[in-house]
């Protein structure tokens, strides 16, 4: 053998040892931090010992002598399988991303400085209840165990990011807490966005495309807010996008499912109460599954990571579900600031001073930026949160008015409280007990029990409006507009055992003209509601019935929009083949949007093109990506739209020509296909929608490759759309990447109030290349469901992991 050739091969053997004791060393690395999950484990701070069962998809079963030793097992598991989640979404509320991300995150640690949810979940803690206290500390116990036993054995991310984590404090728990009630709001969203678009369309366009609920509740914004609106409001916006779109929690949605069906209509003789949120498409999943018994307690369902109680689940008498209520819940209001006084406010011909602190952001290990923090007595200032907003303080007013945003998150409330008495309700009083004490976001909360009560109560603090609706921003200083207190419970919207036996909830308009209280204007349109009222129309109804039900795929929205396809093309002869051939798919489709379907391809595409077609002339290409940014704006607009011939919006400001619905249909028909046959070829059958309709669960480190093999799950082709019970909504600022979709689904049939049917989108486990980082995916993407049981005399026959904590 000649030299060269042993060198070749002796390198050749070192890179493979090299590449080994690498791939050895990554694995170690992901790998050290995955948690204990049987045997025993003597730890500090419990009472008594607890049994920690976890089924076949790691579902932990927690079994404790007190409510402490619960609270602190609850604490200890969260942190087992989510530690890094928890503590990205403590530092985001914090306004404390740039300690480990460094400087492109500055400008969401100023957001999140400006808006205060640290100091309002501070403050919050010392208000609530001694119990809800001491819940959240026996929590946070049982957190900083798992940080304190198990230091250098954390997640990946950490060692990535060269961090460790920190104490978890209680009041942590409530900053994650109004985190989420944060990003779940878009009513804020919505009222900045019109602001945009009242200062560039007249009013009687203002009027077409405005949310009309009550119809008789129109505002004019003021000649001197104009600048102040255009210079603020879309950057603003603009920075809470960047945030949602670098943390993939993407464009805003309110959809959600939920029905109730009564014994009568049961097969089972019992109520049935099904349930699937749609919530953002994340790494790792947003719920965490959780099932939890002591003295008084038995209950499982769905937790948040960070936050101790079943927020959506069941017990041994009751079962219950959430979905959004589509509630507005905060204001924008102007200030007027005092030109004799610098750093003063008018309200109600006094001045104020405006609030004003100091706030350090620290970049990386060696770095910091100061930031001042204004409010007034409505809230915090938005102005300052862009960059470019220098306040300095001269002897006139300040050509960009203050503008102070009220959200009912910012008030002190004790939902741990309502969700404490929830999760231990034995009967419909009890439960109705801890519905009082709910907050934001207002919720529709389903309800079914085994005596064989259904209800639908509207839960949360809905604000009781002074002079406007606050659908733009109104005048601060005058007084008129004052939030003059908030709608009793008892005066909330509510359904209890209906005659028909059905309650459905998907984010449709519940009440009527005759509502004595302005709530909302932000419905979804009917379709999902309309779809679901459909399928419950049977006589008899069971849980299985209800699964193929929270598959179905069945689109009205697109249904309507075919019809006004196939209304503008009725009167033509059109020569166009491809045109005549995608015209025969609709006319033979029957509205099921499968990822191998054609006419959803067709009509999703035609959706896109008639927005840009409609609306972008008037709004230009900003404020119209600001306008589509929350998906259900312009679809409840669009259709509003749709059912004039002579809207104005159809013309197109920029020709000559004033053109009509049918006009702008057609062009944007042809301007649909034109696209899919420049992407996907000129054979139609080609055209599917899973090829451009695809869910990618990505986590944030996964954006670079190679990571995004280890951190992302997905692609999958996926069908479903915006409006269908099995959603599947995409970004219409980026056509079609799938944004949200059913986030999991929980099935209960009272007649066997132990057991349900549920199922994740990926998994318990948020540690790649974890056995339950994805598991229940495959389960997720084909309609399938796990069978759980909180029923302890089957689950200690089980053969499932078993660990037991003991006091040390």
């Amino acid at each position: 053998m000649s030299k060269t050739i042993k060198t070749i091969i002796g390198v050749a053997f070192i890179s493979i040892v090299v590449i080994i004791v690498v791939l050895i060393f990554l694995h170690h690395l992901v790998t050290k931090s995955f948690p204990i999950t049987k045997g025993r484990l003597n730890i500090p701070n419990l009472h008594s010992s607890v049994d920690i069962y976890r089924d076949e998809f790691g579902v932990p079963h927690i079994s404790a002598h007190d409510e402490h030793d619960l609270m602190f097992a609850v604490g200890y598991v969260h942190a087992q399988d989510r530690l890094w989640q928890m503590d990205l979404e403590r530092r985001a509320g914090e306004g404390r991303l740039s300690e480990i991300l460094d400087t492109f995150t500055v400008k969401y640690d100023k957001l999140f400085r400006t808006l205060q949810l640290k100091k309002v979940a501070d403050s919050l803690f010392h208000h609530l209840h001694p119990n809800s206290q001491r819940i959240l500390e026996d929590y946070a116990e049982g957190v900083n165990t798992f940080i304190i036993e198990n230091r250098g054995k954390y997640p990946i991310e950490f060692d990535m990011l060269n961090y460790q984590p920190e104490i978890w404090k209680p009041e942590n728990c409530l900053l994650i807490s109004k985190l989420v009630a944060w990003e779940l709001s878009f009513a804020w969203w919505v009222d900045l966005t019109y602001a945009e678009i009242a200062n560039l369309v007249s009013k009687e366009k203002f009027q077409e495309i405005f949310l009309s609920y009550p119809e008789n509740q129109i505002q004019n914004i003021s000649n001197d807010c104009k600048p102040l609106m255009l210079n603020i409001v879309h950057d603003y916006l603009q920075i809470v996008k960047d945030y949602r779109e670098y943390f993939h929690k993407g464009a805003f949605t309110g959809g959600s499912n939920a029905w109730v069906i009564s014994s009568t209509k049961s097969m089972s003789g019992k109520p049935i109460l099904a349930n699937d949120p749609h919530l953002l498409v994340s790494v790792p999943a947003q719920w965490y599954e959780l099932h939890m018994t002591a003295p008084r307690w038995n209950v499982s369902g769905f937790t948040l990571p960070g936050i101790p109680l079943i927020l959506i689940g069941q017990n041994d008498s009751l079962a219950w579900g959430l979905t959004n209520a589509m509630i507005d819940e905060c204001d924008f209001f102007i200030e007027q600031e005092d030109s004799l006084k610098p750093g003063y406010y008018k309200f109600k011909n006094a001045s104020y001073p405006i609030g004003n602190s100091e706030e350090i952001i620290y970049i990386g290990k060696s770095d910091s930026v100061v930031i001042n923090v204004r409010s007034t007595h409505h809230g915090p200032i938005i102005n300052d949160v862009h960059p470019i907003f220098k306040h300095t303080y001269t002897d006139t007013i300040h050509p960009e008015q203050p503008i102070a945003l009220k959200w009912t998150g910012f008030d002190m409330y004790d939902e741990i409280s309502g969700y404490y008495k929830m999760n231990r309700a034995r009967n419909l009083i009890e439960f109705v007990e801890g519905l009082k004490h709910l907050n934001t976001p207002v919720q529709c909360v389903h309800y079914a029990d085994v005596k064989g009560n259904i209800g639908r109560w509207i839960a949360g603090r809905v604000p009781v409006r002074g002079k406007h609706v606050g659908t733009l921003p109104l005048n601060g200083w005058t007084g008129e507009d004052e939030w003059v207190g908030y709608i009793p419970f008892d005066k909330l919207p509510a359904v209890l055992n209906p005659p028909d036996g059905i309650i459905i909830s998907a984010n449709q308009k519940f009440v009527d003209k005759s509502y004595p209280f302005y709530i909302s204007t932000l419905w979804e349109p009917d379709s999902r509601y309309d779809r679901i009222k459909d399928l419950l129309s049977l006589e008899k109804i069971s849980a299985e019935d209800c699964k193929q039900f929270q598959q179905d795929m069945v689109s009205y929205y697109s249904r309507d929009l075919t019809n006004q396809i196939l209304d503008a093309f009725s009167m033509d002869s059109v020569h166009n083949t491809t045109i005549t051939d995608a015209l025969i798919y609709l006319r033979n489709w029957d509205y099921r949007t499968t990822s191998s379907d054609i006419a959803s391809a067709i009509v999703n595409t035609f959706f896109i093109h008639l927005l840009h077609n409609t609306f972008e002339d008037e709004l230009g290409n900003e404020v119209f990506n600001d306008f589509i940014y929350p998906i259900m704006i312009p679809l409840r607009i669009t259709s509003q739209i749709l059912q004039r011939d002579n809207a104005l919006f159809f013309d197109d400001v920029r020709t000559d020509t004033i053109e009509t619905k049918e006009m702008i249909i057609k062009k944007s028909f042809y301007g649909a296909i034109d696209e899919l046959k420049r992407k996907y070829g000129s054979e139609m059958k080609k055209w599917q929608w899973g090829l451009m309709h695809q869910v990618v669960f990505e986590h944030p480190f996964g954006r670079r490759k190679p990571l995004d093999r280890v951190f992302n799950v997905g692609p999958f082709p996926l069908g479903g759309d915006e409006e269908t019970i099995n959603r599947g909504a995409f970004k219409l600022t980026e056509p079609y990447k799938l944004f949200a979709v059913t986030s999991m689904r929980q099935i209960v049939d009272m007649s066997s109030p132990t057991n349900a049917y549920r199922v994740l989108t990926l998994g318990q486990s948020g540690q790649p290349l974890h056995k339950y980082y994805k598991d229940q995916v495959s389960l997720w993407l084909n309609g399938g469901y796990r069978e759980t049981t909180i029923d302890w005399n089957e689950i200690r026959n089980k053969k499932w992991e078993h660990l037991i904590l003991e006091p040390r």
